[in-house]
């Protein structure tokens, strides 16, 4: 009976471990990479076995390969000044709220405050200015580390910033590309500047763009395909064939993408759905869907999709934005309405086109206004291209 007791209070090493059960790093792995990343942070406490095990590159990984393949969650940052200290992880499904206080992040919460989000990808934020194009930077809000990109030697004011941050397939390096307009150059005609950075460089790079004028009203640029993207705005005295473009983020190099359609003065959604990078025009009470098709190799081009009424007349004071399609059959939609001196209200709802029907999240603790960005949690450390950690 005792030989037994003593049989399973080993670890797979045949050492005694207090008569507790003890596994195979590999297999804790697998178990804890499977848990919210709220309970990853509380298993950290549990001894220090657990925490090396969850700081290393190994389950950092697999984590992240993990949360990839699951639905992604929105981070907001609320436009309300009474609430500038936290960001906020939303779970539409669960309609639930939870906050991340800015406070013990390394960036100040004075320098967070005042920035906008971008964009994300593996749990990194990249956040910057609407109308300077410095501070750029990269945090992870769950883990609080976070890297301040170069600054240029110039203070550059701009009328639009809109920046793509991805990872290089080709280099596995974390780039950061940023398109932006000066404010002596408000010409429609006049193309907008674009720069690079590989993170762990010194300093951006210029690069050699198209002269196209950007369409800055659609916030950062869309990454779809291994490239990111914007909408070109058009001109009135010329054809506007191409209405989009591209940039490979492993050749670093431009294309444009032909659409053969006239477009109005309507506001447009640029943005992916399932699995095709996709404008969607908000005309009063139409939705038309026009999808990107073809081959990197062939070319690409616009085509339309699809039309949907959704049975309100939308105009600047009522207007929505499509956050993704949830579904074949609805849309997430985040709504904005003009409340006069008090600025836009915001709230979400799912659409349903086939039904013209609307359903109201109500989620406890959303902001009245704010911004947002998709988001899948991780422990990806912003400090791990940077030649110190290399």
């Amino acid at each position: 009976m005792e030989n037994s007791r003593q049989r399973r209070g080993s670890n797979h090493n045949g050492k005694m471990q207090k008569g507790a059960f003890y596994l195979p790093p590999e297999i804790l792995c697998e178990i804890l990479s499977r848990l919210p990343v709220k309970y990853i942070l509380r298993c950290r406490s549990v001894c220090k076995e657990w925490c090396h095990l969850t700081l290393g590159p190994q389950f950092i990984n697999l984590q992240l390969s993990r949360v990839n393949h699951q639905l992604p969650q929105l981070i907001l940052k609320s436009d309300h000044k009474v609430d500038l200290q936290s960001l906020l992880l939303l779970d539409t499904e669960g309609c639930n709220i939870n906050k991340i206080p800015f406070k013990k992040m390394s960036c100040t919460s004075k320098r967070l405050n005042c920035l906008r989000l971008m964009c994300s990808c593996d749990g990194l934020l990249c956040i910057a200015a609407d109308y300077l194009i410095q501070p750029v930077i990269i945090l992870n809000p769950i883990t609080r580390e976070s890297v301040i990109l170069p600054s240029p030697k110039r203070r550059a004011y701009v009328v639009s910033h809109q920046i793509g941050f991805h990872l290089d397939p080709s280099s596995g390096k974390y780039k950061v590309v940023r398109e932006y307009r000066n404010m002596n150059s408000l010409n429609r005609d006049e193309g907008s500047s674009f720069e690079i950075i590989t993170i762990g460089d010194s300093s951006w790079r210029k690069l050699s763009a198209p002269p196209v004028p950007i369409d800055y009203g659609l916030g950062a640029a869309v990454y779809w395909n291994g490239a990111f993207h914007w909408k070109i705005q058009e001109r009135n005295d010329k054809s506007g064939d191409n209405c989009i473009l591209g940039f490979n983020v492993s050749d670093e190099k431009f294309y444009t993408i032909s659409c053969h359609v006239r477009f109005g003065s309507s506001e447009y959604d640029l943005l992916v759905l399932g699995g095709c990078l996709s404008l969607v025009e908000h005309d009063v009470h139409l939705m038309r869907i026009w999808k990107v098709t073809g081959t990197k190799d062939e070319g690409y081009s616009l085509s339309f999709h699809c039309t949907y009424d959704t049975c309100v007349r939308w105009n600047k004071y009522l207007h929505y934005s499509v956050i993704c399609q949830t579904n074949a059959d609805s849309f997430l939609l985040k709504v904005s309405r003009e409340d006069g001196e008090n600025g836009p209200n915001h709230w979400f709802v799912q659409f349903f086109p086939g039904k013209a029907l609307y359903s109201y999240l109500n989620i406890p603790g959303l902001p009245s206004r704010f911004r947002g960005v998709y988001f899948k949690p991780s422990f990806v450390s912003p400090k791990a291209a940077l030649p110190c950690y290399s």
